[in-house]
């Protein structure tokens, strides 16, 4: 084949441009991409067209009108009355706080199981591989039914009797409650320091970066850099809370009778709170009452797959919150036959018969002669010196049990008492006024306190929900176990899998150093695995994001629910499918652009 050459006028021969091979290339993709656009619009065309024809949208005006879908789960603040568009946020919020969590418990899991697997040990060696082979091979969706209906659903106790774990951690069958911080009145004071402790973090970063390399000796450069974070974050903070004020128009309005307190500013000063005095949302404060009631009745329950007759539940009251409680019952007669049995200080427990009369409760004596319980038995709470820390929600309000004045109960006891002669049983303590006077009222106060930068909430169950805190709902808890376990029983393969791709010469080497095995492993071994298994593993973390849509499973409102539920309303199919695939695409692109970059950081440069 004879190549173009120079001519024997002086010019070179160029090749035609339709006999170029490269130029030809080029074409041909231009040429399938204007097919594949022109498909798209006459699609489009075809669909938007059909749908008018239908008195369908087909475009994206209906995002601001108002929606009326009711969201248990919102991270943002969120009413029935908002828009179209804010719902939506929210569910890709929601599908966020899933997946970013779950993709960090995931990545625990199944690198804890991976090593597991080639574990010396035999047991444990075991354990792991029935994990992996068990929940590898169940489908995702079984998986979200069985946690959400046959664990969280049944086996929590109830609101009224949670399980209390170290740290104020509570777990019902209302989800898992747990302390946690919020910005307070210094928050704004901090944030250009957490601005300035991130750039320092940066500027370290790179300039430790930059003495390993001039050194050319292994180090590590993040320890210099949190570091110098860490100090001017806390210098920060710590000026902040020196400078912190509350408003001064801050006030505090408590509703002893229904169990509300809220904190407004109250600009004209009247001490009422306007329609246009805003509400101050995470405001810590102390609510005290000096004597208060709390009422309750016995009733025969079924949970925790048991049936527990003649239980009563009072809101839940920490011992460190009161003075002294003592549990009456409201007809004094009923003390004579019953007795009380206490599950948990100071208002949890049931009713019994003490037919043997050792004072004590034996199984049985909960019943009635039938086998039933003692249902519908009024008891009341009597509760002096109670005090709570509290800090209002993100919407100014906050909840406390609601208390009532014990004076009525004190006259009736009295007039019961000058019938039978004496005092009746049951009724050790004196409440109300001395005599001669009126019999008290209900008294309470609010002592506010000045929160630093940051405020931290401590979750109580005033009623019969939560309050303040942290919640993770059963919903969201079901569907977060069901996504991690099935990952990370993927990944945990994966580990296995590039940890025995390290050539067996690495570890041989590294003995003959004289490093123990724990050495080998941390220096060695799991750093060259680690550039094995990252990318099959980032495709694990995309299928948990992809996976999270299965949230209505669980009753979850993730991005899909609340997208099903809005084109469902306002007919708009085919924007919401567009929104959907958009969102998801979004999402991937951002975990694989960011994992993309840390995989080719810590890829090996080949010469």
């Amino acid at each position: 084949m004879t190549r173009p050459g120079p001519r024997d006028d002086g010019h070179t021969e160029r090749i035609p441009f339709w006999r170029n091979v490269k130029t030809i290339g080029i074409l041909a993709q231009l040429v399938f991409a204007a097919v594949v656009v022109a498909a798209v619009v006459v699609l489009w065309l075809n669909v938007t067209s059909a749908l008018s024809r239908s008195n369908l949208p087909a475009d994206f005006g209906w995002l601001d009108a108002r929606a009326g879908v009711p969201v248990a789960e919102r991270p943002i603040p969120y009413t029935p009355s908002d828009p179209y568009w804010r719902v939506l946020l929210i569910g890709f919020l929601n599908t966020l706080k899933v997946s970013l969590v779950g993709v960090a418990m995931a990545s625990v899991i199944g690198v804890a199981t991976g090593v597991a697997r080639l574990s010396g040990n035999w047991l444990l060696r075991q354990i792991a591989t029935w994990y992996v082979e068990v929940l590898r091979n169940t489908p995702l969706a079984v998986q979200i039914i069985f946690w959400y209906t046959a664990a969280l659903a049944t086996l929590p106790p109830t609101i009224t009797n949670p399980i209390t774990l170290p740290g104020g951690f509570y777990f019902s069958n209302r989800g898992l409650a747990f302390p946690f911080p919020y910005p307070g009145f210094a928050f704004r004071a901090w944030l250009p320091w957490l601005v300035i402790a991130v750039a320092a973090y940066l500027l370290v970063l790179w300039w430790r970066r930059r003495q390993i390399a001039r050194a050319e000796r292994p180090g590590r450069a993040w320890p210099a850099a949190l570091a110098a974070f860490a100090v001017l974050a806390g210098v920060g903070y710590l000026i902040g809370a020196r400078g912190a004020a509350a408003p001064e128009d801050l006030v505090f309005e408590l509703n002893i009778d229904r169990g509300r307190l809220t904190s407004y500013l109250d600009r004209d000063g009247d001490g009422e709170r306007d329609a246009a005095e805003p509400t101050v949302g995470f405001a810590p404060a102390t609510v005290r009452i000096e004597e208060g009631m709390l009422t309750d009745r016995t009733r025969n329950l079924n949970e925790q797959r048991q049936r527990k007759p003649s239980v009563f539940r009072f809101p839940v009251v920490e011992p460190h919150e009161y003075e002294s409680a003592e549990l009456r019952f409201a007809d004094p007669e009923q003390a004579e036959r019953f007795s009380v049995h206490i599950e948990r200080e100071p208002g949890a427990g049931w009713l019994y018969e003490d037919r043997n009369g050792d004072g004590t409760w034996q199984p049985g004596e909960e019943t009635g002669e039938n086998g039933d319980g003692f249902d519908g038995v009024d008891l009341e709470l009597h509760v002096t010196g109670f005090e709570r820390y509290l800090v209002t929600s993100r919407d100014g309000g906050s909840r406390i049990p609601r208390f009532e004045s014990p004076a009525a109960s004190e006259a009736l006891a009295e007039e019961e008492a000058e019938e039978d002669g004496g005092a009746a049983a049951g009724f050790n303590l004196q409440f109300g006024s001395p005599e001669g006077e009126e019999a008290s009222t209900l008294e309470g106060s609010v002592d506010p306190h000045v929160s630093g930068p940051l405020v931290w909430s401590r979750p109580t169950i005033p009623v019969s929900n939560y309050e303040g805190g942290f919640r993770f709902t059963p919903s969201y808890l079901a569907l977060l176990l069901a996504l991690v376990i099935y990952t990370s029983s993927f990944i945990a393969e994966i580990v296995r899998g590039g940890l025995q791709a390290v050539p067996a010469g690495q570890t041989e080497a590294a003995k003959a150093l004289g490093l123990s095995d724990g050495q080998v492993f941390n220096l060695v071994v799991f750093p060259q695995a680690v550039r094995i298994v990252l990318p099959p593993v980032i495709s694990q973390y995309l299928n948990l994001t992809k996976n999270s849509s299965l949230g209505p499973l669980a009753a979850y409102g993730e991005l899909f629910a609340i997208s099903t539920i809005v084109a469902n309303q306002t007919g708009a199919s085919v924007p919401v499918t567009v929104l959907l695939i958009v969102s998801y695409l979004l999402i991937s692109f951002v975990f694989a652009f960011i994992l993309n970059i840390v995989n080719a950081r810590m890829a090996i440069v080949e010469r």
